[in-house]
């Protein structure tokens, strides 16, 4: 029961952790690229991605460390741009 009773707690703890560190990486060390796939109102929707600061999406070891937080603020930013 103790066990149990301490897991809640740790895991929020963590994902709080987690939460905070992709928050700061968000502000210095990522940023949003804008990718338009053809010309205006001729082509795919807009496409937003992140990628680490003068690097291609999915170099460095923070870019495979978030890259669930990064999948998952993409998802939302794409899907209010192209409604």
């Amino acid at each position: 029961m103790q066990k149990v009773s301490k897991l809640l707690p740790t895991l929020l703890g963590v994902l709080c952790l987690y939460s905070l560190g992709y928050a700061y990486a968000r502000i210095a060390v990522f940023h949003a690229v804008e990718n338009y796939a053809g010309a205006e109102g001729k082509g795919k929707p807009r496409q937003d991605y992140i990628a680490k600061k003068d690097r291609t999406p999915g170099e460095g070891w923070e870019y495979q460390l978030f890259l669930p937080a990064i999948k998952v603020e993409e998802s939302i930013v794409n899907y209010f741009h192209n409604l």
